[in-house]
């Protein structure tokens, strides 16, 4: 029963996602739909799982802005990921409870300093534990895992773990290329 619920509310995800715009093929839904900001290109080149039981993810692009998720990405709740320039996410990656990737800081900070808007991109097979904040302009290399509560600014080069806040590399990771996280 629970497969059959599953696949019903897949469908309608998909629909959702097609009705605002999105370029998609299958997007699974776990809870809540997701709440979809249009106006810009979303891009996602393959499957897309997105949980929401107890938040609702938010994504999409705004007017002149691009979104592109790869194949086989996972987005848990209460994710954050709304593109103001451009955010790349790679396949196989994971997006865990309430991140938030920003490629915009949204407003200036004094009255020298305009509002940063730089592209974000995350590599592939990428995991960002639970309320990672990824800020403007940088960019996750491939096979790399931010943990829990981790802030990430500018490079985060491939096969590590960083933690803290600002993120700091704490230690390499063995992952071949290939490899997938289950």
């Amino acid at each position: 029963m629970h497969s059959i619920v599953l696949g019903i509310k897949s469908a309608i995800c998909t629909v959702w996602f097609r009705i605002h715009g999105f370029r998609s093929s299958l997007v699974i839904c776990e809870g809540r739909l997701p709440a979809l900001h249009g106006g810009g290109a979303v891009i996602v080149r393959g499957r897309l799982a997105l949980r929401g039981y107890v938040a609702r993810c938010e994504l999409g692009a705004l007017a002149g802005a691009r979104l592109e998720i790869g194949e086989r990405v996972f987005v848990n709740q209460g994710a954050s990921i709304v593109a103001s320039k451009h955010i790349e996410i790679g396949d196989d990656s994971r997006i865990g409870d309430f991140v938030a990737i920003y490629d915009t800081n949204y407003h200036p900070i004094d009255s020298v300093h305009n509002a940063k808007c730089l592209p974000v991109v995350i590599g592939a097979n990428v995991w960002l534990g639970r309320n990672v904040i990824v800020l403007p302009g940088s960019r996750v290399g491939d096979h790399a895992v931010a943990t829990a509560g981790s802030v990430v600014s500018g490079e985060v080069p491939p096969r590590v773990l960083v933690s803290g806040n600002p993120a700091k590399v704490v230690k390499e990771l063995s992952a071949p290329d290939g490899w997938r996280r289950a």
